[in-house]
């Protein structure tokens, strides 16, 4: 059996053979249609492959090996890690690709109960739908980030009243009230009419009120670091509209997320769990793929890291 350990990196790789002999060959590939003649060339029927999870950057590999039928296995880059310490070390090696090649030469076996085995095309779509959604929420959070340091200068106190920012309640409070000079002459009444009518009574009148008599009374005690005509203002609002847009995509990514899981059994049985939720569900098998694939738990939990062999001597 020949085992090419390949350390991917982004645009291209480097690669060990080890044949059955015990000969050792080095080469380096492309992530293109050249580059990847160059990896078929040492490929042979009997040829296994060992390589890192590493995203976008072994993706162009993962495709081109389901292509071709070549049989691979991609370990999660924890536990590669914790295995290749393992191995002796040697400083002549430029990169991890002979260590990876020597673990399918030596634990084979193990490797195979514990690679992110792969899913079928079927869950494709999951799992592009999911990373789009992770994407997104990551996106939402630098923009709500860059408004609580905005409103910190303005109106410092919204950021205590309102712990949810991207909630329709406080992203129109922080539009209309995002400076305490704003509800000068302003009644609790009055500003409790404006917002209820801005959010188009989607809010009970009740919980609007209770928000606006926080704001207002802290308005009266609220010392801004910019005047109300400040540009930072202006900037806050529009903060305000990038994260109701991304609301929106949010919501609609959420909603075919969970419409795709849906016709799936495995969906049906896991969000039938108490506490699972339709999301959560759609999101584990989007990331996991079929998890009727695994023989047992452990290696679900080793697949999504979560829980690793450790290799180590002592008692702690």
């Amino acid at each position: 059996m020949n085992i090419i350990g390949i350390d991917v990196s982004q645009g291209k790789s480097h690669a060990t053979l080890i044949s059955k002999e015990a000969e050792k060959v080095t080469f380096k590939f492309e992530h293109n249609k050249s580059g990847f003649q160059i990896l078929n060339s040492y490929i042979k029927s009997d040829t296994v492959i060992i390589f890192e999870t590493t995203g976008v950057y072994s993706a162009q590999l993962t495709a081109y090996l389901k292509s071709k039928k070549v049989r691979f296995y991609e370990l999660n880059p924890l536990e590669a890690k914790l295995r290749m310490a393992s191995l002796r070390r040697n400083k002549t090696d430029k990169n991890d690709s002979f260590k990876l090649a020597l673990l399918g030469a030596t634990q084979l076996s193990e490797i195979k109960n514990h690679c992110n085995k792969q899913s079928t095309s079927l869950y494709d779509s999951l799992r592009i739908l999911s990373l789009r959604y992770r994407q997104l929420i990551k996106c939402r959070t630098r923009i709500i980030n860059f408004l609580r340091s905005g409103l910190e200068i303005t109106f410092p106190e919204l950021n205590q009243i309102f712990k949810n920012a991207y909630a329709v309640l406080a992203l129109q409070m922080f539009r209309m009230s995002c400076h305490p000079d704003f509800l000068v002459g302003l009644t609790l009444k009055e500003m409790t009419n404006r917002v209820y009518q801005a959010v188009n009574k989607r809010i009970h009148k009740d919980v609007i009120q209770n928000y606006c008599a926080q704001v207002w009374l802290t308005a009266k005690n609220s010392y801004p670091a910019v005047p109300a005509d400040s540009l930072e203002v202006e900037i806050i609002s529009e903060y305000c509209d990038e994260i109701e847009n991304y609301n929106k995509e949010i919501a609609y990514i959420q909603n075919k997320l969970i419409k795709t899981a849906a016709s799936l059994d495995n969906f049906k049985f896991i969000s039938s769990i108490p506490g699972a939720g339709q999301l959560n569900s759609a999101l584990l098998l989007g990331f996991a793929g079929d998890i009727s694939r695994f023989d047992n738990y452990k290696q679900l939990n080793v697949f999504l890291g979560l829980d690793l062999n450790r290799y180590q001597s002592g008692k702690y």
